[in-house]
């Protein structure tokens, strides 16, 4: 059984990826918990003082646990030939600190969440959840882009920068996923011109044993690479590896979302590889 923690704040964005979440395992059996996360600053006066009788807290959870009922109601019937069984969760934390509490306490094998970036700046394709959650949240995740319809997933892309190795970690990850869900590999490595024969060597010695298609480009950008990849083979759904501190220094550069915005016309697979 496959256990999914689905990040919802009723949005649009935040729907459309719930919706992805149900046909994308809709082979497997599943529970999932479908988690909303009050904000402190989202606490109303007016909602406390409408039901004296009640706790605090039953007042602050009443409306967003009509709306998870009305979500899960939804979802029961839109999915009824599948194996999946629905719980609701109201979180009061930090964002990233209730998802890792889920995570741990239920053993979660898959987050699933939308981009949830400013749909009126188009620079901005990443939401600051979203970073936070690819950042701290040590958990496979599926971010789905907005607007995102969901298409039989097949292809599934793995790029590599110069400075990403195919730890044993890595490989057991993407074995897993490729096996799990029967998937193409597409491998691209992005490597420097004078390295290139020797991480070429390192990389087919690694991935010898897989059925996969590798593609080794020298001296370009990753995100131009993995742009022009997608635009040229018919992937459905790319990785995001992040092994090591150069993640964070690529992810925060002057351009904070370049990378990760050419992967974002996909879904996209977050790997945590330490």
């Amino acid at each position: 059984m496959k256990k999914v923690l689905l990040l919802t704040d009723f949005s649009k964005n935040a729907t459309n990826a719930i919706r992805y979440a149900m046909q994308f395992f809709e082979s497997k059996t599943c529970t999932f918990y479908i988690m909303y996360v009050h904000k402190v600053s989202g606490y109303v006066t007016d909602d406390l003082l409408m039901s004296p009788k009640n706790s605090i807290h039953d007042s602050i959870t009443k409306k967003p646990q009509e709306k998870l009922d009305a979500l899960i109601e939804k979802l029961k019937n839109d999915t009824k030939t599948q194996d999946y069984h629905f719980e609701t969760i109201i979180d009061f934390d930090v964002f990233t600190d209730a998802i890792n509490q889920v995570v741990q306490k239920f053993s979660i094998d898959f987050v699933v969440m939308g981009s949830n970036g400013a749909s009126n700046v188009k620079e901005v394709i990443f939401g600051s959840n979203t970073i936070n959650v690819v950042e701290k949240v040590k958990c496979k995740t599926i971010v789905v882009p907005s607007n995102y319809s969901f298409s039989p997933v097949k292809e599934f892309l793995v790029s590599l920068n110069t400075d990403d190795s195919f730890s044993s970690h890595l490989l057991e990850h993407i074995i897993d996923f490729i096996e799990d869900f029967k998937l193409k590999l597409h491998i691209l490595r992005i490597s420097s011109e004078n390295d290139a024969c020797n991480i070429s060597l390192q990389d087919k010695e690694s991935i010898a044993l897989l059925d996969s298609k590798y593609h080794l480009v020298e001296g370009v950008p990753i995100d131009y690479a993995v742009s022009s990849y997608i635009q040229t083979n018919p992937i459905d759904i790319t990785a995001f590896i992040t092994q090591d501190k150069s993640f964070l220094k690529r992810l925060f550069s002057a351009s904070p979302s370049k990378e990760l915005t050419s992967r974002m016309k996909l879904p996209l697979l977050v790997l945590h590889c330490h």
